[in-house]
């Protein structure tokens, strides 16, 4: 029930920040509005008030604004023509398609700097003394020779306080050589560090982890490690008989696969052995198990300029990321089947609803800020696609034929059905492999 409650909540919510923006602009530009609706599809609830029809429909997944002589070739009524969206300049037609995605937009940017003033769950140990917990091998910390126990104490003559500084340093200089201080015992010492560029992110990292004990958090259904009898809370102590004592360790063992494993397993007060299979994941081109680890976490607020300043920042980041996983859809690097659709969001939805307030205040924001951005794509059907149409209009200096907006349509319609068609399916089939 919470799942449901929480996906038409979300849905909602995004639904009709994007459809006032239609709504609120059309009518201050003098464009006469019809209808008003929440989904599309048979009506469910609505009443009328003025010349406005407003509408809850059976089909939540989207909603429309009707205004008056929206479409081309649509008959208008002459004392209704001055009111008619057909009749408004370019600019104001354009202005009316883009408010929707904007709407989206600025909710995102409102959204966030409120999640950071209310305090969002950060891990722990960003909180804590830069500490080095492990070191992977040949990567740029362990070939500068920093080993487990070592405090980083300064960067380029930066003091660094906590693990946060740490990692936010390296993130902001992939490539560049860095001189690192650092305790060990009671003696200091220094070397150069080049943080390697991250193929996913660009952002630098040098493989040295804050102290992570391999303790699971959560299991994936349908993985190896759940169907072994694995549990949350389980910490892993050893794999084929040597001690594992750090997640990234634990990681690095089981993503290189070769067949059974021997899990040593602390529970309590019992130490249990289990085997388990790694399975090769195409898509992440590494073996699973299907386990998370347990992360340690505390509440961080944010006063009001900084929350701004943080906000910007997610936004840009989430931006990033979206367009990034665009490309690697494009160029192959993910496979299509990682796509969801509104089974996933509703889980999401629901899995953020138990989780507290913020969080779901979070998906909200992360999702009005993806739908806004995609909303602009210049694709048929889309507001994007539509703006490309009057930009195309206000160069010409008339409409495109009616044909080609035709065609253009059916072509964006038949292209937003495959996409609802595939990610509905991934939907089903995540649902069934997890049985």
């Amino acid at each position: 029930m919470t799942t449901i409650v929480s996906f038409i909540i979300v849905l909602g919510v995004l639904i009709f920040i994007h459809e006032l923006g239609h709504f609120a602009v059309a009518k201050l530009s003098g464009v006469g509005v019809e209808k008003f609706s929440l989904g599309f599809g048979p009506r469910i609830i609505g009443f009328k008030r003025g010349e406005t029809e407003y509408l809850v429909s059976l089909l939540p997944l989207g909603g429309y604004v009707k205004m008056v002589g929206e479409h081309a070739g649509e008959e208008v009524e002459e004392r209704e023509a001055s009111r008619s969206f057909g009749a408004k300049p370019v600019h104001t037609r354009a202005m009316i398609v883009a408010a929707g995605p904007v709407m989206n937009l600025i909710l995102a940017a409102l959204l966030l700097p409120l999640i950071f003033m209310i305090g969002i769950q950060i891990p722990a140990y960003l909180e804590k003394p830069a500490v080095v917990g492990y070191v992977t091998p040949d990567e740029a910390a362990g070939k500068a020779g920093i080993m487990k126990g070592d405090l980083i104490t300064s960067v380029d003559g930066r003091g660094i306080r906590n693990w946060e500084d740490l990692l936010s340093t390296l993130a902001m200089n992939p490539g560049k050589a860095m001189r690192v201080k650092a305790k060990r015992g009671d003696s200091f010492f220094e070397t150069a560090v080049t943080p390697e560029a991250s193929e996913e992110t660009g952002a630098g990292y040098a493989g040295m982890f804050p102290p992570m004990a391999p303790v699971i958090g959560e299991l994936s259904n349908g993985y190896p490690a759940k169907e072994a009898g694995l549990e949350p809370g389980d910490e892993i102590t050893a794999v084929d008989g040597k001690p594992v004592t750090h997640w990234a360790e634990l990681e690095g063992v089981i993503h290189r696969g070769g067949g059974e494993k021997k899990f040593q397993v602390k529970r309590g007060d019992r130490t249990l052995t289990v085997k388990i299979t790694p399975r090769f994941n195409k898509d992440m081109k590494v073996h699973l198990i299907g386990i998370s680890r347990k992360i340690e976490q505390v509440t961080r607020r944010y006063a009001f300029f900084e929350s701004v300043v943080r906000g910007a920042e997610a936004s840009v980041e989430m931006t990033a990321r979206l367009f990034m996983v665009i490309k690697g859809l494009i160029l192959g690097k993910y496979s299509l089947k990682t796509l969801g659709g509104p089974i996933m969001i509703a889980q999401v939805a629901g899995k953020a609803a138990e989780a507290g307030f913020v969080d779901l205040l979070s998906l909200v924001a992360f999702l009005s800020l993806q739908l806004g951005i995609i909303n602009l794509f210049p694709v048929p059907v889309l507001d994007g696609g539509h703006i490309i149409f009057l930009g195309v209009e206000f160069i010409k200096g008339r409409p495109l034929s009616e044909r080609f907006m035709g065609v253009a349509q059916q072509i964006g319609i038949a292209l937003l059905v495959a996409l609802m068609l595939l990610v509905t399916y991934n939907d089903i089939f995540r649902i069934l492999g997890s049985m």
